[in-house]
């Protein structure tokens, strides 16, 4: 099926070091993202409003520091990213930047009062390990934020799973799977968290989330940081995706009366306090 959620250590070595040579070679994918962009999306500005003034900002797989722009007004601002090719893009001087994993950031526990990253958990080959690591360097009572695309409803996927997803089969084995698997995490089972073996990044032209492996699914994140500790403040979509099909608006809006797809939708914003 080209996805799993039981990977060994060597395949999520492999696939690690695939995609940090694949953002290393970009030179669309660094150009799709600017300040510019960065200060006139809605969504950036709101997750945004959620730093406390005078924080000492740590921004996660921050690819160019486009969202300085928002961070530097607010407090101290901080990067780090896996691509030092993405680093290098960076529209200012001076920025404090850092070339390394998400999954095992470089900084002492509690280092910072806001530890924020947007549109990067998707790209996570351990997402757990991601935000165990976000938590450990917020400070007791500092906020962690989260903002990019989620997939929560079983029959939703990535882009980076598109060349599969158009063989009606595929779909229908892909859709039971994760319906199975998330069925079980809400009564008690461990969180599927799962991970795309072979995103379309490596063979199809550059689209947004076409390097996506993680696919989002907004309860078992959230469940995720009440295990480490952290309260949930908000959590928001900006679109819900409902559609125009009467039939189909009425079962999505069916199922969002479960916590499972509570906060399905396109972007997803939330707040945690740890």
């Amino acid at each position: 099926m080209g996805v799993d959620s039981t990977r060994s250590a060597p395949s999520h070595a492999r696939l690690k070091s695939r995609l940090r040579d694949f953002w290393n070679a970009q030179t669309v994918y660094w150009e799709h993202l600017s300040e510019e962009v960065a200060v006139n999306s809605d969504n950036r500005s709101r997750a945004a409003s959620y730093i406390p003034e005078g924080s000492r900002i740590l921004d996660v797989a921050c690819g160019r520091a486009a969202n300085c722009v928002w961070a530097l007004g607010r407090g101290e601002y901080f990067g780090v990213d896996i691509s030092m090719r993405g680093l290098q893009r960076a529209e200012r001087t001076g920025l404090q930047l850092f070339c390394a994993d998400a999954e095992s950031l470089p900084f002492q526990d509690r280092s910072f009062d806001v530890v924020l990253s947007t549109y990067a958990l998707e790209h996570s080959v351990d997402p757990a390990q991601m935000l165990s690591e976000m938590t450990r360097v917020t400070q007791q009572g500092g906020r962690i934020i989260l903002l990019g695309p989620s997939w929560d409803f079983p029959f939703w996927y990535p882009n980076s799973l598109s060349t599969r997803a158009h063989k009606p089969l595929w779909r229908l084995r892909y859709s039971a799977k994760r319906l199975a698997t998330q069925m079980a995490a809400c009564i008690g089972a461990k969180s599927p968290f799962l991970i795309v073996e072979d995103p379309d990044a490596f063979s199809q032209p550059f689209e947004d989330d076409v390097d996506a492996v993680y696919v989002v699914w907004n309860f078992e994140v959230i469940r995720e940081m009440k295990r480490f500790g952290c309260e949930l403040l908000y959590a928001n979509s900006d679109d819900q995706l409902l559609g125009s099909n009467p039939v189909v608006r009425l079962v999505k809006q069916f199922l969002m009366l479960f916590p499972a797809y509570r906060h399905a939708g396109s972007t997803c914003l939330m707040v945690f306090e740890r």
